[in-house]
């Protein structure tokens, strides 16, 4: 496996094309998504974290810095999403290894956390990556970033979790995303 991380003004559309066939077949049960070329769901990352095989592009994971809002006070975090491996390597450790990647490229960027939500059957696969799961909060945050402006969601999350990069202890308090996940 090769590893990259790509800003994304450098990712031509031809690596668009193949990313794309592999978040469709990852995330299958979003048909939504992923048409033609497109390679980001509710708001298009910053960066990219890739392995790729002899077969192409076999693990990847979208990065946006962002400030959040909790209780009031900016956070500069790495939201985190599209983390996607190839049906046929999952379960085969290529996971953590992206995961591992990604913990990695958050280093270079020197942000102080990396965040993210996700389904709660997910969250082991996480949490054994080194995240950590926040306690229930009230967050706030937008359901997509890429089309017509949208009434934000108020909920109570329970599956957000944080990696620890530059700090050790993510701020109690509610979260206001001031956007959309990656």
């Amino acid at each position: 496996m090769q590893w990259s991380a790509c800003r994304e003004g450098r990712i031509t559309m031809g690596e668009h094309a193949e990313l794309a066939v592999l978040l469709r077949a990852a995330y299958a049960h979003l048909p939504e998504f992923f048409g033609g070329v497109r390679t980001w769901s509710y708001v298009r990352p910053e960066a990219r974290v890739m392995g790729r095989d002899g077969e192409g592009p076999a693990a990847h994971a979208g990065v946006l810095r962002r400030f959040l809002q909790v209780d009031g006070t900016d956070q500069l975090t790495a939201v985190v999403g599209l983390v996607a491996v190839r049906p046929g390597l999952q379960r085969q450790g290529v996971g953590l290894a992206l995961l591992d990647r990604v913990r990695a490229f958050l280093g270079e960027l020197a942000v102080p956390f990396g965040i993210l939500m996700c389904a709660e059957h997910h969250v082991a696969f996480y949490e054994r990556g080194g995240w950590r799961r926040l306690s229930p909060r009230r967050s706030v945050y937008s359901p997509d970033d890429t089309t017509e402006p949208r009434p934000f969601v108020d909920e109570i999350t329970r599956t957000t979790l944080v990696l620890p990069v530059t700090e050790k202890d993510w701020p109690d308090g509610e979260i206001h995303w001031n956007g959309a996940t990656v």
